[in-house]
């Protein structure tokens, strides 16, 4: 839902409980967080003033303000000066940091991330054999293109390479027509960012290896093939492994 129009008229007070004992700051962000998840609010929607939420909470201002500085900075509110704070609907990266920095901190084994990453793109690659449209094959076999080019470099434009591999993954995930997988799936590359970038940083042999199961993702999907893209998927795991670790 769009905030460009008049806000929807919500009555707050139905929807919140006065603070038990927890952290104001906590209590806060959590019941803006279960609103969304009931859907009590939507994006786009405007959040009751400081004032009216620390009476509806039992909280001071300061931890309501407090809040939402967090809210902000996980990007799920925006605050407008002089017109109030609204639910985002830009659905920016930055709501992932947290589970970015949970995965991070759990030190997952590689084998762990590569059956993670193998059960996602089976079906984002399932789902966009399904769903694209003929643009974003168009935009998929341009983006392949690009990268087939680059990775005949001399390994100067690892930067540009990189780019263009997620961006290759990115209209993929776009093709599956699914919202949240295709969030999570970007998510999850973008995790994986820093072990493309050490496959990359092989030599000329690994760069081909990685052009070869890039086209067959690609031409599975061109051809609207779902088994021979669960086996391209397979295989590129394979190679995507053999690159991150060959010495």
């Amino acid at each position: 839902m769009s905030n460009t129009g008049a806000p929807r008229e919500l009555e707050f007070s139905a929807f919140l409980a006065a603070k038990p004992n927890a952290s104001s700051v906590d209590f806060v962000v959590n019941s803006i967080k279960e609103l969304l998840l009931n859907r009590n609010v939507l994006p786009g929607d405007r959040l009751p003033a400081e004032t009216e939420l620390s009476k509806l909470l039992s909280v001071s201002r300061g931890s309501v303000r407090e809040a939402m500085k967090v809210l902000s900075a996980l990007g799920i509110v925006e605050v407008k000066r002089g017109d109030g704070t609204y639910v985002s609907n830009r659905g920016g990266e930055a709501v992932f940091d947290p589970l970015l920095f949970s995965m991070i901190v759990s030190q997952p084994k590689f084998a762990e991330l590569k059956e993670l990453r193998r059960i996602l793109e089976k079906n984002v690659v399932r789902l966009a054999i399904q769903n694209a449209a003929d643009e974003e094959l168009q935009a998929l076999r341009h983006c392949f293109e690009k990268m087939r080019a680059l990775k005949k470099g001399d390994g100067e434009n690892d930067v540009e390479l990189l780019a263009c591999d997620l961006e290759f993954h990115r209209i993929l995930g776009q093709a599956c027509r699914n919202g949240p997988l295709e969030t999570l799936y970007k998510f999850v590359m973008q995790y994986f960012k820093s072990y493309i970038a050490q496959s990359l940083r092989n030599n000329t042999a690994s760069r081909r290896e990685s052009t070869r199961v890039h086209r067959k993702i690609l031409l599975a999907v061109e051809g609207r093939d779902v088994k021979e893209a669960e086996r391209a998927v397979e295989e590129s795991m394979e190679v995507w492994e053999y690159l991150v670790f060959k010495q």
